[in-house]
């Protein structure tokens, strides 16, 4: 079967959502293709459920612009159509004076990205404010929260379908034809072969996007980065968001109130091989899961900023995977979010790597896409 519309999107995560809804609005006949039986089924729906403020990235990156910029969209539209959200702040700590230089260089940089309201905050202040924390310092960054990331992706998905998208799920994309003019999405389902005729793609693929552009003959290098999570029980009194200060490839094992009550501490950073299951869908069994054996390294990662911490209130979660263009020994890298009309492939548009801040940012990448490309 084949259709005729103007732009595909190629899955169904939070930031294709994000992009098929703005698209549609602006009165485009918009497709989005999904290997899943529903969307937002892996990366989107296995993370910390964080608004991130937009400290943790260098000045004039894309992470940097566009976190500080969804941050601002995502409240509005959660306030707009009463989707579940908490601006609860967030304190980055240092629980050793070493570590107090970091917090410094991290308000700056926060400075330098326009995130407002920004401040530091020491021992005592920490005591009054959550007295079940531990640490020197603490930078506060009001604009921080969580969200219910599926109450999102339904406002999301659903106001798409009311705007004319078509949302095609369980069809795996498996070949892209370059044409004359636009391109040929070729996918399977259970119902045999079908096969779009497009002018614009919107490679959203997350985990898979790097495979769906190798389609059309260009490379990129992306890796797995698994993080596990542990939740907690309510014997802990913290309404802030807890992060430790930042390593070079990691924003630490920190602490989030979740948004049905209870805590979570997570994620860790594991870089693993691809596997062909990353996720159960369905009754299917996915080739990972959560590692029990981190227990104690959790533990005393934790420990250090939440002293009544015991090591039997850990209970193994869940797992995310991040899709990342940045390997084990690499520094930060942004991400990618182009034409590729310099490798011959004008109206084919990648996102690559979009990890953290992926979901604070959903709504400022569809709007980044539509003014840059469309």
């Amino acid at each position: 079967m084949a259709s005729d519309i103007e732009v595909l999107i190629i899955g169904a995560g939070v930031i294709g959502l994000a992009l098929g809804e703005k698209i549609t609005e602006k009165g485009k006949q918009v497709a989005i293709v999904e290997k899943n039986f529903k969307y937002g089924l892996e990366t989107s729906s296995r993370n910390s459920e964080v608004i991130h403020s937009g400290i943790h990235y260098p000045k004039n990156s894309l992470k940097a612009k566009l976190c500080v910029e969804g941050n601002y969209l995502l409240y509005k539209v959660a306030e707009k159509n009463n989707l579940t959200y908490k601006k609860t702040g967030k304190i980055t700590v240092a629980t050793t004076k070493q570590e107090i230089s970091l917090i410094e260089k991290l308000y700056l940089q926060g400075k330098e990205n326009g995130v407002k309201d920004i401040y530091i905050i020491d021992k005592k202040k920490i005591e009054e404010i959550e007295p079940d924390i531990n640490a020197e310092v603490g930078l506060v960054t009001p604009t921080s929260g969580i969200i219910n990331v599926h109450q999102l992706m339904d406002y999301l998905a659903n106001k798409f379908k009311d705007q004319g998208g078509f949302l095609a799920t369980g069809e795996k994309v498996i070949g892209i034809e370059k044409l004359t003019t636009g391109y040929k999405v070729i996918s399977k389902s259970s119902e045999g072969i079908n096969k779009y005729k497009t002018d614009i793609v919107i490679n959203c693929a997350g985990l898979w996007s790097d495979e769906i552009s190798k389609m059309l003959k260009i490379k990129y290098k992306l890796y797995w980065a698994k993080g596990d999570y542990f939740s907690l029980p309510l014997k802990f009194s913290v309404s802030s968001l807890i992060y430790p200060v930042p390593t070079k490839t990691s924003l630490g094992i920190h602490l989030t109130p979740k948004i049905g009550g209870g805590y979570r501490i997570g994620p860790d950073i594991e870089y693993v091989e691809k596997k062909e299951k990353p996720y159960p869908i369905a009754k299917e069994i996915s080739d990972f899961k959560v590692d029990e054996g981190k227990k104690e390294k959790f533990y005393y990662d934790v420990v250090k900023y939440l002293p009544n911490l015991k090591i039997e209130d850990m209970q193994p979660e869940m797992y995310g995977i991040r899709p990342k263009l940045q390997g084990e020994k690499d520094l930060f890298k942004d991400f990618i979010i182009k034409d590729e009309r310099e490798n011959s492939c004008p109206s084919f548009i990648n996102l690559i790597g979009i990890e953290s801040p992926g979901l604070t940012s959903c709504l400022s990448i569809a709007e980044y896409v539509v003014k840059k490309f469309l």
